[in-house]
């Protein structure tokens, strides 16, 4: 009871793109077309025919990654005019140059529709293998910086609303480990189509080098988080319960339980032709059977052989 209270009434541990931007009226009146957009979207994809059965047919309905599509695209439309309302449409962003630095800080609070995105996306990168190893390193250093916080009798049950889950990300987000979807080289992210919302959110307004949650400043980081609108929210989290995946919250670990919900396997929709991965990422081919060394034709010059 003395935990709760204290997650309850005490002070929380907040990082930048957990602080809560207040979108005036007005802006939230010039953006109300694209609102209106995006809850049509996420409504359509909750009554997608078999959207509760991803666990069972481990396929996804007909036209599902189109509909994430279309609401990561209406979501960046209302972004941007509520940006022009707010006059800060010149902010360094996560995955760009400018805004490289929030990319040390892991993205917390992704959807499974936004998971299931990204993950059909890195599936097929030549370098995979590598990524998902890296995504499982990070993801098990993050857990254990939360868990040490924890004083509760289960070390899995932990409220990410506590104190605990609060130091943890703090604790793994100071450790400054690049997001491994972050090409360090050119200082931009590489899912930025499918980037998960909490990343298009976060808007760097102030000095874009205190954005690295190694700056001895890092807290003084001026920024601006226009968040998803209420509804489409809560729409949105109710279809995370309808397709009852279980991920976690966070990105890295959620990506790798898709990775072993699908086998090793692309996540496709019903009607696509079933593609086979390489542990590198590429699609398995078939065998081309008009090769010299094929066992077709080898077989063809061990009869000719015989026959002479």
């Amino acid at each position: 009871m003395l935990n709760f209270l204290a997650a309850l009434f005490g002070p929380r541990v907040k990082l930048p793109r957990d602080r809560v931007t207040r979108i005036s009226r007005r802006a939230r009146k010039k953006a109300q077309e694209h609102i209106d957009t995006m809850q049509k979207i996420v409504d359509e994809l909750s009554g997608l025919p078999g959207i509760a059965d991803v666990t069972k047919t481990k396929r996804l309905p007909r036209g599902f990654y189109d509909r994430v599509d279309d609401m990561l695209t209406a979501y960046d439309r209302y972004v941007e005019a509520v940006r022009a309302e707010l006059g800060v449409s010149d902010a360094a962003v996560p995955g760009t140059p400018a805004g490289k630095g929030a990319c040390y800080a892991a993205p917390y609070g992704v959807s499974g529709p936004e998971a299931l995105a990204i993950y059909r996306e890195i599936r097929t990168w030549k370098d995979f293998a590598q990524v998902a190893q890296r995504l499982g390193e990070l993801g098990e250093q993050q857990f254990k910086d939360i868990q040490a916080g924890h004083t509760g009798k289960d070390p899995e049950k932990i409220r990410m609303t506590s104190k605990a889950a609060g130091l943890g990300r703090k604790t793994f987000a100071e450790r400054g480990e690049a997001c491994p979807f972050l090409d360090q080289g050119k200082g931009r992210c590489r899912i930025w189509d499918r980037r998960p919302m909490t990343c298009r959110m976060h808007h760097i307004t102030g000095d874009a080098e205190l954005a690295d949650p190694r700056h001895e400043r890092h807290a003084e980081v001026q920024v601006v988080n226009i968040r998803v609108p209420v509804r489409p929210q809560v729409a949105l989290s109710q279809i995370d319960k309808r397709m009852a995946l279980g991920l976690s919250p966070f990105l890295y670990a959620s990506v790798l339980q898709l990775l072993q919900l699908g086998e090793g396997q692309l996540l496709q929709e019903l009607g696509e032709a079933p593609q086979r991965m390489q542990q590198d990422g590429r699609v398995v081919q078939k065998a081309n059977r008009n090769v010299k060394h094929s066992k077709k034709n080898l077989k063809k010059k061990k009869k000719k052989k015989k026959r002479k």
